[in-house]
């Protein structure tokens, strides 16, 4: 391979060898140590390979051995360049190209971010910004480990992060947590972090209203039993243990961290207003589009698309250059459709207010549920006025409670 290359580089002839003796004439170029290759014999000659230097030294020995030597093909880069001669322009502009390429490489031009559902892509590129990892950020300042612990830290959702690198993209990849109270405990963890590693006393204080209905405590002294009613910032477990003498007199204090399961049955006040009166969008069926160019956040379209039109929705379709797998670049052709509608005002039967009405209800119920927040109790009713389909009532819950706090020693 590397010898290819080398005659590659200095550049290689194939000849035709006719005379009446072919055996001398290799004789000599052997003698003269002129290296010859893929010999072939056709009819009346031998055709074969021979260097651009050894080639300069063929006419003494082709006098000698009465023969006559024809150029059949030329190849290497001395031809190539030689051909090429009066196309300068062609090949500093395509040099020029291969530098721009190789520039554009060392930023990043596309973020991509798979898994998310509770948070939104537009959350997270707005955080990205503000720690300057945008569009035409430059690859060697962005630490994807660092990164991906960072949004970790920003965003309680997200159970597992991966950033990668590749070519000039970015890729996120998360995995978001179903259940949101342990986003809480995350939070709880955090807010705690320096005191829990240095095993600093904590209490368990309420977060929300309402009525115990079940606890268990691990660790600490439970200053409230089921059935109590606690309000936002009771003191429900205390991390501060008495040490009594023989006496029965205290003589200390023992601290930790407390640590109990404590669900409370709260009262969530519910209510929905659905206009029975409303406007909706009617669509016309006259669509038109326009296709146009970004670059950067250049944009030009194309003429064309016709008289605008007054009440329209728009879908924007965008196809990012990609030369080489994950090689984007900040160019993207785009593709604009407008659907023209018109508003009409649609009056509700009691019928279909209370279906949308109950749809609504049943929604907000089963989110609560994602959340494991248990429904112990639904008193929502349906009510209507001269304009609105009312849904109000209470719902009933039962809910972890708890939030960990530093305490204060009293040694």
């Amino acid at each position: 391979m590397v010898l290819k290359l080398l005659l590659y580089r200095k550049g290689m002839l194939r000849i035709s060898v006719t005379g009446e003796s072919y055996d001398r004439f290799l004789n000599l170029c052997a003698n003269h140590g002129i290296a010859l290759w893929n010999l072939e014999y056709h009819g009346n000659a031998y055709e074969m390979d021979i260097s651009v230097q050894g080639f300069r030294m063929l006419r003494p020995l082709v006098k000698k051995s009465r023969t006559r030597v024809r150029i059949i093909r030329r190849q290497g880069l001395p031809f190539f360049l030689y051909r090429c001669r009066k196309k300068k322009m062609l090949f500093a502009g395509l040099l020029c190209g291969i530098l721009l390429l190789y520039f554009m490489s060392c930023f990043l031009w596309r973020i991509d971010i798979e898994g998310n559902q509770q948070i939104t892509r537009g959350q997270i590129c707005r955080y990205l910004e503000t720690v300057h990892i945008e569009n035409g950020t430059r690859i060697s300042v962005i630490d994807c480990k660092e990164l991906a612990a960072m949004l970790r830290k920003q965003f309680d959702a997200f159970t597992w992060v991966s950033v990668k690198q590749e070519g000039t993209r970015l890729l996120i990849q998360v995995k978001e947590s179903t259940d949101p109270e342990a986003n809480v405990e995350n939070n709880e963890k955090k807010e705690t972090e320096g005191t829990n590693s240095a095993n600093l006393p904590t209490d368990l204080i309420a977060d929300k209203n309402g009525v115990i209905t079940s606890m268990i405590t691990r660790k600490g002294v439970p200053m409230v039993s089921v059935g109590d009613t606690v309000k936002k910032g009771d003191l429900l477990v205390k991390g501060e243990l008495e040490i009594l003498d023989d006496s029965g007199e205290v003589s200390g204090y023992q601290y930790c961290a407390s640590d109990a399961d404590i669900f409370l049955k709260t009262s969530y006040e519910y209510r929905e207003k659905i206009r029975l009166k409303r406007k909706e969008k009617h669509y016309s069926g006259k669509e038109k589009q326009k296709i146009g160019l970004r670059v950067g956040k250049w944009q030009m379209y194309l003429p064309g698309a016709g008289k605008k039109m007054q009440t329209f929705d728009t879908v924007t379709e965008m196809h990012p250059l990609c030369i080489f797998q994950n090689f984007y670049l900040p160019v993207s052709f785009e593709k604009q459709q407008f659907f023209e509608y018109t508003y009409e005002t649609v009056t509700l039967t009691e019928e279909e207010a209370s279906a949308m009405a109950e749809k609504d209800l049943y929604d907000f119920l089963n989110k609560i549920q994602e959340k494991g927040v248990q429904i112990f109790e639904n008193n929502v009713k349906i009510e209507f006025d001269t304009n609105y389909c009312i849904a109000k009532g209470s719902v009933i819950l039962i809910e972890k409670a708890g939030k960990s706090v530093e305490r204060i020693t009293t040694e």
